[in-house]
C-alpha cells in the first residue's frame, strides 16, 4: 500500500508540462479534478510494471518502516513540500451530498472556493522541510551527504 501511494502522488505529476496533471472531460474540456475515472487503475498498472521490472530492494526498503521506524533508522524524515504548507485545512469544490457532518461543524459556514494556486510549477515553489510527527521545520541548509544516506 506504501508505494501505491507514493506512484499515486508522483502520477498527479505532469511528465510533459511543469504542473499537475491534468484531465479532459468527455465534452473535451479541462477537468478540475484530480482523478479521471482510471486514475486507481493506472496506478496500480504503474504499481504492477515497476514491480515487474524487479527494482533494487535497496530502493525500496524504506516502505518497511512507520514513521518512528524511519526516524530511528534515519535520524530524520524529510520530503520536498510546496512553499504553501501546510495546505490545509483543504476546501472542497463540491459538497459531499448525503453524508452527515460531525456535530462541531454543522453550523460551519460554506464558502466559496477561488483557487490562488498556480497549475504551473518551478523549483521556487518547492521547499526542504523536516517533519517531527508532530510539527515540521523548513531546512534552509543541509549537507549532501545527509541527502544522499
Amino acid at each position: 500500500a506504501k508505494l501505491d501511494t507514493v506512484i499515486h502522488e508522483l502520477y498527479h505529476i505532469d511528465p510533459e508540462q511543469n504542473c499537475l496533471r491534468r484531465f479532459t472531460r468527455t465534452d473535451g474540456s479541462w477537468s478540475d479534478a484530480l482523478h479521471n475515472s482510471t486514475y486507481f487503475e493506472d496506478v496500480a498498472a504503474l504499481v504492477q510494471q515497476y514491480l515487474l521490472s524487479q527494482p533494487d530492494p535497496h530502493l525500496l526498503e524504506f516502505l518497511q518502516h512507520d514513521f518512528e521506524g524511519l526516524q530511528a533508522r534515519y535520524g530524520a524524515v524529510a520530503g520536498t513540500t510546496f512553499r504553501s504548507f501546510p495546505s490545509y485545512p483543504r476546501r472542497y469544490r463540491e459538497a459531499a451530498l448525503g453524508e452527515p457532518l460531525p456535530a462541531e461543524l454543522q453550523n460551519t459556514a460554506v464558502e466559496k472556493v477561488i483557487d490562488l494556486s498556480g497549475r504551473f510549477f518551478s523549483d521556487e515553489d518547492l521547499q526542504l522541510r523536516e517533519f517531527t510527527g508532530t510539527t515540521s521545520r523548513v531546512i534552509e541548509h543541509y549537507p549532501a551527504a545527509a541527502i544522499a544516506a
